[in-house]
């Protein structure tokens, strides 16, 4: 099989540096692996100034925004001045570790707008292989406009799916990382939730971008939506919609650390690939 969701020690809320990835990615016999380190941005320091004014009835938005602006981006992505460093090591182990495997230099990114810029220089420079979308966010990295925070509202679903939609769009991104983690803050899959799992599914159809079932997910452990015990996302509900409308769908450990290669998540993720009849691909298009 092949992984393209990957972080190391350097996003601040992982272990293991990119070569302990790569020799287990190796142990499990993966065949392609793809770094996707939470995007470095540049000026970040900047755009999280933007979003100080919108925190202001949030304390958790402006805690969590003020530690990352003094100490530029810990606990979500990796600093900006240490983005060379880790493309020249992943350059590297592509090198030393040819015989082994094939490696990729990708990022996962939210759709900031005024980032897309950015995101297609990096596309069209060649400085990396592809993008990933993974939409924590909508507008600034804080609480306040978390995807994937407790009780999220309806609103916020429906900014969820536009920006998923407007990324989609814009044909930067190889695919939708855990394109359900909106389902993680929701207590019941209602007429909502439906709505927007067909809007996502049918739209990343159209344009045929692969939808990603998610050990990160798994990891978290069963909950119980609608009377029955589903994974907050890797969500039944959402991918027997998927399967209906016939996505594409790719496997995505995730890892957050060197010890999440490893057989049981890869049996239980092709376990529900299998009970919800979906489609698996097992590349991705490089772009």
């Amino acid at each position: 099989m092949n992984n393209y969701h990957t972080h190391t020690y350097r996003c601040g809320h992982a272990v293991g540096s990119e070569e302990d990835m790569v020799l287990k990615a190796i142990d499990l016999k993966i065949k392609e692996l793809g770094f996707s380190e939470h995007i470095p941005l540049p000026h970040y320091r900047r755009f999280l100034l933007k979003s100080l004014p919108h925190c202001l009835t949030d304390l958790h938005s402006i805690l969590s925004c003020i530690k990352s602006i003094i100490f530029n981006g810990p606990s979500m992505r990796m600093p900006y001045k240490t983005r060379f460093e880790h493309e020249k090591i992943v350059k590297d182990l592509k090198i030393k570790y040819k015989q082994e495997l094939k490696i990729y230099q990708g990022y996962e990114c939210e759709y900031f707008k005024e980032y897309i810029p950015y995101y297609k220089k990096l596309l069209s420079s060649h400085e990396i292989d592809y993008l990933i979308l993974g939409n924590h966010f909508d507008k600034f990295p804080v609480h306040k406009y978390y995807y994937g925070k407790k009780n999220i509202s309806d609103k916020m679903l429906l900014d969820y799916r536009d920006d998923v939609i407007h990324a989609i769009h814009t044909g930067l991104f190889s695919y939708i990382a855990h394109p359900d983690l909106f389902l993680q803050g929701r207590n019941s899959f209602d007429e909502l939730c439906r709505q927007i799992t067909y809007d996502i599914c049918k739209e990343a159809k159209k344009y045929n971008i692969p939808l990603e079932i998610n050990a990160g997910g798994i990891r978290k452990g069963l909950i119980k939506m609608n009377q029955k015990m589903v994974y907050p996302y890797t969500n039944d509900y959402f991918f027997q919609i998927a399967s209906e409308i016939g996505n594409d769908i790719i496997i995505g450990i995730d890892a957050h650390s060197p010890d999440h290669f490893n057989k049981k998540v890869i049996e239980q993720l092709n376990n529900f690939a299998l009970k919800n009849n979906l489609h698996i691909i097992n590349s991705i298009k490089i772009k």
